[in-house]
């Protein structure tokens, strides 16, 4: 089986960090594997796996107008199609809305299957008109649309269920090593750790989550907030983060590249996200033993997070009642480890090995099955 990926870039994120593993685990099955980024190795934070092909298009870049986009994507399709077909693929799988609509709409009458993979639900995730409409023209060509929950699926509706599919994303174990990193500036591992990470975007509520700690941070002069990650609202953050006095309480050092060490220091993993897919940052710190405090927010949690057994949900954007679960639980060690002692069990849950045989079973729907029926039909 030959599997390409197309992907815009390998930059930090959680469907990059969903498409590391899924190849790792396509290789130990014995599949080829080829890596297609829109990007060039310039955007690269994620090394791909030991086997695995890697071609990069360097075809990024900002369109001046409407009109040059139109010309820009032409060429991107074409682009695509040539580095696509030259891997002679079985199957591609494409991430993310806008390289999902390109990459379907490149390999038109080319009888590759695409299964474009979607990580937000796009009811409340906007990715801007012409986007859009080209994700509700291309979508129904894919061989299928693969959704990484139950709530972003729902947001699929408008097209046909022979077309959609749920493939949850996995969890690896987080083995004790002695691999360890460089502590940021300013987190001080005396204290006990509240741990958050993600993009710092407005999607993922961190300007709820930072005045939430603000109400409990007196009450708890022992702990840190350290919240790993990078996007635009940085300078917006640091600000807030200033004008509440939390300078050397909560501290903002970026992306780190191996975050596991930190999160199996880690006391608690709270986020605050006003909605998401399926996040690999839960499921992540829930593999390294952390008890995780979530808002119950559309897509997601509700489908990793077990309430009351390994973690806690909360109301969306509710700040008071995230900042009086955070005190209950940074106030009851006894709490967390109990919460802590079954959080790990998501790696059984969402196991490496159970999503393999999730994405075997469609592709012997979409190729193998397609396959055959090609050939009794040439028997005919």
């Amino acid at each position: 089986m030959k599997i390409t990926f197309v992907i815009s870039s390998l930059s930090s994120g959680g469907a990059e960090r969903v498409l590391i593993l899924l190849a790792q685990g396509f290789l130990n099955k014995g599949y080829q594997v080829t890596i297609i980024t829109l990007s060039t190795k310039d955007d690269d934070f994620y090394t791909i796996p030991a086997g695995a092909d890697r071609m990069a298009l360097g075809i990024l870049g900002y369109s001046s107008n409407v009109f040059s986009a139109l010309l820009n994507n032409l060429s991107h399709l074409f682009k695509i199609r040539k580095a696509v077909c030259s891997t002679k693929p079985d199957v591609v799988i494409s991430f993310a809305t806008e390289t999902n609509a390109l990459t379907i709409l490149s390999l038109v009458k080319t009888g590759i299957p695409v299964l474009g993979t979607e990580h937000c639900d796009p009811n409340l995730m906007s990715y801007g008109r012409i986007w859009e409409t080209l994700r509700n023209f291309s979508y129904p060509l894919a061989a299928k649309i693969v959704s990484v929950s139950q709530g972003v699926d729902n947001g699929f509706d408008w097209l046909s269920p022979a077309k959609r599919a749920i493939i949850y994303n996995p969890f690896l174990k987080i083995e004790a090593s002695s691999i360890t990193t460089e502590l940021p500036l300013k987190v001080n591992s005396a204290k006990k750790w509240v741990v958050s990470m993600g993009r710092l975007t407005y999607q993922k509520g961190f300007d709820i989550l930072i005045p939430a700690f603000a109400k409990v941070a007196k009450k708890h002069p022992d702990w840190q907030l350290i919240i790993l990650g990078k996007g635009e609202l940085r300078y917006e953050l640091e600000k807030l983060v200033e004008d509440l006095n939390l300078t050397d309480k909560v501290i903002l050092p970026g992306v780190v590249k191996n975050p596991f060490p930190i999160l199996k220091k880690a006391e608690l993993f709270v986020m605050a996200s006003r909605f998401e897919g399926f996040p690999m940052s839960h499921g992540e710190a829930m593999a390294c033993g952390c008890p995780v405090i979530s808002t119950d927010c559309p897509s997601g949690p509700r489908e990793i997070i077990r309430h009351g057994v390994d973690g806690i949900l909360v109301p969306t954007q509710e700040m008071n009642i995230l900042a009086e679960a955070m005190d209950n639980l940074m106030s009851n060690k006894q709490e967390r480890m109990r919460l802590a002692s079954r959080a790990t069990e998501v790696t059984d849950r969402f196991s490496l090995d159970k999503v393999m045989d999730s994405w075997d079973k469609l592709f012997t729907e979409v190729v193998i099955d397609k396959k055959d029926s090609k050939l009794l039909g040439s028997t005919v």
